[in-house]
C-alpha cells in the first residue's frame, strides 16, 4: 500500500496512508477482534473521515464471556508492542501503521468514543474544557467530580476517603449521551477536524 504525505495531514513528518488503505486495515483488525468484544467502533481520524491517516484508534467493550485476554496471550499475537488491560497498541510490520485498541467500561463507552474520536485538540478544547467547567475531573475509572480528587501531574486520582463510594456521572452508552450530559450539540465525527485552541469558539457552538 502507498504511503503519501499530505501538506493539510502531515503531523511532525509522520508518514501517513490514504483513507481507504486506512479503514482496510482497520475492518482487517476488527473482524479479529469482533469474537472477544461486546461491540467495537472505529474512532480517531478514519472515523473523521481525514484524507489520510497516521493511526487508527479503535474503541470496544470486552466480552465478558470470551475475555480479550484469550487473543493477546503474551507472543501469540504478531506485532502487539503494548498490552495493557486497558490499552493495546500494535504495529503492522509490512506498513508500519500503528493500531491502538481502547478497552472501556459500558458506563464510560460514549465518553471514551468521543475522545478518542477526537480531534486532538476537539477532545481537549473543547470536551475536556467543558467537563472541567461542570466540576468534574477525568480519571482511569471515567468522570469524577473535581472535588472527590487530587491533581497529581497530568492525573485525576480520587482521593482516598471517595474511593469507595465517589460520585458518578450518568452512564454514557453512547456518544449522544455524552453530549448531551455535557450540553454540546452533537457534531458529526467529520466537522471535529479542529486543529488549535483559536477555533474554539466555532467549535462550541
Amino acid at each position: 500500500m502507498l504511503f503519501i504525505f499530505n501538506g493539510g495531514n502531515k503531523m511532525g513528518g509522520q508518514k501517513r496512508m490514504p483513507l481507504g488503505d486506512a479503514v482496510k486495515y482497520a475492518q482487517r483488525f476488527c473482524k479479529r477482534i469482533d469474537p472477544y468484544t461486546e461491540k467495537y467502533e472505529i474512532a480517531g481520524s478514519v472515523r473523521r473521515l481525514c484524507e489520510t491517516v497516521g493511526d487508527v484508534e479503535i474503541v470496544c467493550l470486552d466480552n465478558p464471556l470470551n475475555s480479550m485476554e484469550n487473543l493477546f496471550i503474551k507472543g501469540q499475537f504478531r506485532g502487539i508492542v503494548m498490552n495493557g488491560k486497558r490499552m493495546k497498541r500494535f504495529i503492522y510490520p509490512a506498513s508500519n501503521l500503528q493500531v491502538e485498541l481502547y478497552i472501556t467500561s459500558p458506563e464510560d463507552y460514549g465518553r471514551m468514543l468521543a475522545i478518542r474520536t477526537g480531534s486532538s485538540a476537539y477532545s481537549h478544547h473543547i470536551l475536556a474544557t467543558t467537563w472541567n467547567r461542570k466540576g468534574w475531573s477525568g480519571t482511569i475509572d471515567g468522570l469524577r467530580r473535581k472535588k472527590e480528587c487530587d491533581h497529581k501531574g497530568k492525573k485525576w486520582v480520587i482521593k482516598p476517603e471517595f474511593a469507595e463510594n465517589p460520585t458518578k456521572p450518568p452512564v454514557f452508552t453512547n456518544e449522544y449521551d455524552f453530549f448531551d450530559f455535557l450540553e454540546l450539540n452533537w457534531r458529526p465525527p467529520q466537522y471535529r477536524n479542529m486543529v488549535s485552541r483559536d477555533e474554539e469558539y466555532n467549535y462550541s457552538t
